[in-house]
This record gives C-alpha cells, structure tokens and sequence, in this order.
C-alpha cells in the first residue's frame, strides 16, 4: 500500500501492470531491460537523460521511484 496520498507505486515491489500503469500516465516513465518476469521502470527528463530506474522486484523499488514521479513526472496530458 503507498504511503502517502500521491505515491502512485507500493514502497516495495511492484508489477508489470502498476508500471503499465504509470507509462500510460506520464510521458517520461517507461519499461526498459524487460527480461519478460522483471524490468525496469525508468523516469526521464524532457532531453532523455536518466533521472532514475529501479527494477520491479527491488526491495524498496517504489520509495524513490514515487520521489521522482511526484517531483519530475510529466503527466500525458494537463489534469
């Protein structure tokens, strides 16, 4: 379960349709080094450039992952 009212992925693991999730919500965030049962969701800048990644099965993927969505996601469209 997130820990706060913004954070879009549990502190933990995640799954490939929480990831799917958030590719269909921001314009930034993708799937990468998809290995089938484990990937990564990685978060960048307007110009491509890595702001983080981390892979779904991390212990602790969503902490910092939610950090950055909630600082530098780019949603798809304007809410």
């Amino acid at each position: 379960m997130p820990q706060s009212e913004s954070a879009l992925l549990s502190d933990g693991p995640f799954t490939r349709f929480d990831a799917e999730v958030l590719v269909a919500l921001y314009s930034n965030i993708t799937i990468e080094d998809d290995q089938g049962t484990h990937f990564r969701l990685v978060i960048r800048d307007t110009d491509g450039s890595l702001i983080w990644r981390d892979w779904n099965f991390a212990a602790e993927a969503g902490v910092m992952l939610n950090r950055f969505i909630d600082s530098d996601g780019i949603p798809r469209t304007a809410s």
